[in-house]
């Protein structure tokens, strides 16, 4: 229903009253009436400093304010966006509405305006647009990956360094929950973990976790991922933080401004029993609710389309209103689509007589946009907060202090995290506001504020490794990034002392092994040696150029070098050759090398690998090459000494296969660790495991140095006490290192049981039986190993148990222990294990048997006479 306009007082109580500004002009444009809202907005004392003037004199486009003039004669509505000129000559910005007013006969007798000072609105815009970018910026400058989902587990944002990791654009990561290309088992992982820290609002942190990069290779991620909460304390979002500790495109802003501003409006409504019940509006109410009075009223007011949640607002309000109190509240209504709306509301109760109130005066208006802009600052501001105390590294950030000339005195701090509180050793509240020269003066001794006025000055980030000397807080070796801001510098600072620790032990080793990495650039024809492999060819210098990889070989190596290159380029396949080389001085030795090629999308740019002094172990090979033909010729002659002869020439073959089977493990692993520790130099778990590769060599080459020690006419082998549990999880230790699949090991027997025999053949016949549990095991399967034992009065019998592929014994069992014998061509080998353990347990005096069912894995069992023991 409508309400009539007869009431000369009560239109003129709604005008007066509006907090929107409103005028109402003649058909040429001259005010006629201006209401107080209009007058304090536009900057004057009073209405008679406005009236009878041209309403074009207060826009700054007079030729606009005519061009709407003309349009609201012939129509009936005009609304829009205009620049108005304030008393004092000052512009605004404003939401006009302007309607038409027309007389019985329909002839159009004046005009009514209505105008919104839209200033806060358009400054908090920009101010939200400028603190959007700048946190952006922000975190697009960290190296980790930061990316957040939302409770469906969809990604939801992704910074610059996390778009680069998975080869694709930001816009193509929103609103997936992983990459199509990734591994199922990993997926499933992340989701178990996101969903964790959904449901139980705690910090996830994963040390390790596998991650398919953009070119199909497999990444391993540290992730720390932390809960985002909303304005009601429930988990909204969770946010992440991953290093790439392996190895480590473009930044798209996510956040942007949906919804319009709309026009302010002017209502009554009258009270009955409590309830507010709607009467008339200055504009179609269905603007806003898309509800007509009609509709609210049959809808029992205006109560029922407000959120349940806000009731308890508009009842405080209400319980105002009925004292008579004018107030403003903001409350969310649900619209007849669904949508929920903000509205600010401004009310002022009418009373009778009596003192009772009977009707309200009000002026509402939409601030879904202002309210959703606050919001998305406010979820940037968490997502920045959460990024920040998440990373992994210590950051700061700087603001630059000047003098009177401009000149740059000092860094402020005005922001650190966690990890920054923690290298420094004090509360973030002791930092903030206070200068880095004034609380660590030696900033100015050790150049590093004059390294920051640089970057300041010429706008070039800078990054450099240093060290704190022991006499300080936190001594070690640094590695920091200075990034220039708008008023000043980000600094990340990372502590690299485990990795300086790990090269030094690196380079230790690889000396030990006379193992030296390198890296060939095809297209410049150049190649770079690590300090090891310069050594071990005797280079003056690291970088070798107009060369390719005929470098690493002799006249007669050279070629066969450059066709393995050709080869491999076409092919992409590793090569591993054992050649000769030729060094300045003249001299020549052998060397092993490995090259990989390296691929940019499918051009080849080069190869990296790795070379090996490998000259002893030829020496030795043609030493005992050399026995061999002297012990044959001995037998022909010595008929007498024939079986010593045999078992004499046989030992040698043995040491000959063990040289290069028990040492192609270590070497691989040496070699495989030393190009993760390259690629990844802030992994603190290789240091370990090279450790553990050098002392198996070390084992390996003194055991087989004792093989090589046997005298020519020895009829028994050097016995030693041999720890037997010991030997067998130093085996296990060397494969699992080298192996490509997950190992569970399972050691049943006793510390400190002792066999009484030859160290290397034990060595020998235990990785011979694991190398194959290991490499018959089934591919989609955790690989599973348990040694037990079962003792009698005579014998020690050890049980190897895997669940591999099996055994058909009834088909195999005549042949297992036969020379060259494969069980399966497509996997490699060469026939010589199993029966190289028969002869080797059996001169022990020992036995081994087997059993197996095909498909559900085999039983090796190793007997020991226990007199040996």
């Amino acid at each position: 229903m409508g309400l009539e306009l007869t009431d000369q007082i009560l239109i003129h109580t709604i005008l007066e009253q509006s907090v929107n500004a409103i005028v109402i002009t003649d058909l040429e444009g001259i005010l006629q009436y201006v209401n107080p809202s209009f007058v304090s907005l536009w900057g004057y004392n009073h209405s008679s400093e406005i009236v009878g003037k041209d309403a074009a004199e207060f826009l700054e486009d007079t030729i606009k304010a005519k061009q709407i003039l003309s349009e609201l004669k012939t129509g009936s509505r005009w609304e829009g966006e205009l620049c108005a000129k304030r008393k004092n000559g000052s512009s605004f910005e404003i939401q006009v509405s302007a309607y038409s007013s027309k007389d019985k006969q329909g002839n159009t007798t004046y005009l009514l305006a209505t105008f919104a000072d839209q200033t806060k609105s358009k400054e908090l815009e920009r101010y939200a647009k400028e603190r959007e970018i700048y946190f952006s910026q922000i975190l697009d400058s960290i190296t980790d990956l930061v990316f957040c989902k939302n409770q469906k587990l969809q990604v939801t944002y992704v910074n610059k360094a996390c778009a680069d990791f998975y080869g694709l654009s930001k816009q193509e990561l929103i609103g997936i929950q992983d990459v199509s290309y990734n591994e199922e088992e990993f997926t499933k992982a992340y989701n178990a973990e996101d969903r964790k820290v959904f449901e139980t609002g705690e910090t996830s942190y994963v040390r390790r976790e596998p991650n398919l990069g953009s070119r199909g290779i497999t990444k391993i991620l540290e992730t720390v991922k932390n809960p985002i909460l909303d304005g009601n304390g429930k988990i909204k979002e969770i946010v992440g933080v991953s290093r790439d500790i392996t190895e480590t495109l473009a930044l798209e802003d996510r956040l942007r401004l949906v919804t319009e501003i709309t026009s302010d409006y002017i209502y009554t409504a009258k009270i009955e029993n409590g309830d507010i019940i709607a009467e008339w509006s200055s504009k179609d109410l269905a603007t806003t609710s898309g509800y007509s009075i009609e509709e609210i009223g049959k809808l029992g007011g205006w109560f029922n389309v407000i959120l349940k949640e806000d009731i308890s607002i508009i009842a405080l309000r209400m319980g105002q209103i009925l004292k008579g109190e004018t107030g403003v509240i903001e409350y969310r209504i649900r619209t007849k689509s669904g949508k929920i709306k903000w509205l600010r509301d401004y009310t002022k109760p009418i009373m009778d007589e009596n003192g009772i109130v009977i009707s309200v005066i009000g002026a509402a208006k939409d601030i879904t946009m202002e309210k959703e802009t606050e919001l998305k600052f406010q979820i940037s501001s968490q997502r920045y907060q959460a990024a920040m105390n998440s990373a992994l590294e210590a950051i700061y950030f700087l603001e630059t202090s000047k003098n009177k000339e401009g000149d740059i005195i000092d860094f402020i701090i005005s922001d650190v995290n966690k990890k920054a509180e923690e290298q420094l050793g004090m509360k973030k509240e002791d930092l903030l506001g206070k200068g880095i020269c004034q609380l660590f003066p030696v900033n100015l001794e050790n150049g590093f504020f004059d390294d920051y006025k640089k970057v300041v000055e010429t706008n070039i980030p800078m990054e450099q490794e240093f060290q704190i000397p022991g006499n300080y807080r936190a001594p070690g070796y640094y590695f920091h990034q200075v990034i220039p801001t708008n008023d000043g510098i980000v600094i990340q600072t990372r502590d690299i002392s485990d990795r300086k620790r790990m090269e030094e032990l690196l380079l230790r080793t690889n000396r030990l092994a006379k193992v030296g990495s390198f890296d060939y650039d095809l297209i410049e024809k150049q190649i770079t040696l690590s300090q090891v492999a310069t050594e071990i060819l005797v280079q003056t210098s690291k970088q070798i150029k107009n060369v390719d990889l005929s470098f690493f070989g002799s006249k007669e190596f050279g070629p066969i070098l450059k066709q393995k290159e050709i080869h491999c380029i076409q092919t992409k396949e590793t090569f591993d050759l054992e050649c000769l080389v030729k060094i300045s001085s003249g001299n020549e030795f052998w060397i092993r090398i490995i090259a990989t090629p390296k691929f940019s999308e499918e051009t080849c740019v080069g190869f990296y690998g790795a070379i090996q002094n490998i000259h002893d172990e030829k020496l030795i090979q043609e030493s005992l090459f050399d026995k061999e033909t002297l012990l044959l010729t001995k037998n022909r002659e010595l008929e007498s000494l024939i079986q010593v002869t045999n078992k004499q020439n046989e030992r040698l073959k043995e040491y000959t296969y063990i040289t290069s089977h028990n040492l192609r493990a270590p070497i691989a692993n040496l070699m495989s660790l030393t190009a993760m520790l390259k690629e990844n130099p802030a992994n603190t778990e290789l240091l370990g495991l090279i450790e553990s590769s050098s002392y198996q060599l070390d084992q390996i080459i003194r055991n087989l140095n004792e093989l090589l020690n046997i005298e020519k006419d020895t009829k028994e082998l050097p016995k030693s006490n041999i720890l037997i549990k010991e030997s067998i999880e130093a085996q296990i230790l060397v494969l699992k290192n080298g192996a490509d699949r997950e190992i569970e090991f399972t050691n049943n027997l006793p510390e400190g049981m002792k066999l009484l025999g030859f160290q290397a053949y034990f060595d020998s016949i235990i990785n011979n039986i694991l190398t194959n549990a290991i490499k018959y095991s089934k591919p989609d399967e955790v690989c599973k190993i348990s040694i037990a034992y079962e003792e009698s009065k005579e014998f020690l019998k050890i049980a190897i148990v895997d669940n591999g592929l099996g055994i058909d014994l009834n088909r195999h069992g005549h042949k297992l222990f036969k020379m060259n014998f494969r069980l399966r061509q497509d996997i490699d080998g060469k026939g010589m294990g199993l029966f190289l353990a028969k002869h080797q347990i059996e001169s022990m005096n020992g036995s081994i048997e087997v059993t197996s069912v095909l498909g559900n894995g085999s039983t090796f069992f190793l007997t020991f006479p226990k007199n040996l023991i």
